[in-house]
């Protein structure tokens, strides 16, 4: 049994992709487009961004997404098609 000090929260709210994906959508259908950095909050979990990361992905894959990158400043942004 440990201390109250030594304990260690393990307890992680975790979405899927599929969840992401929907969340994704959504924001693409409100917006139209969006950079990619605008996808992740100032203090995204290392998990978040990895699932972010792979929602892109998968809607490139599926053909939902274009993603572009400016070759001048380099800023990615993603198209909903």
């Amino acid at each position: 049994n440990l201390p109250g000090d030594h304990k260690i929260d393990f307890s992680t709210d975790r979405i899927s992709v599929k969840d992401r994906i929907t969340e994704i959508v959504d924001i693409l259908e409100a917006k139209g487009s969006v950079t990619f950095t605008e996808l992740f909050a100032p203090n995204s979990s290392k998990n978040e961004i990895i699932v972010t990361f792979l929602s892109i992905l998968e809607m490139v894959k599926l053909y939902l997404i274009r993603v572009v990158q400016h070759s001048q400043t380099g800023i990615i942004r993603l198209f909903y098609l």
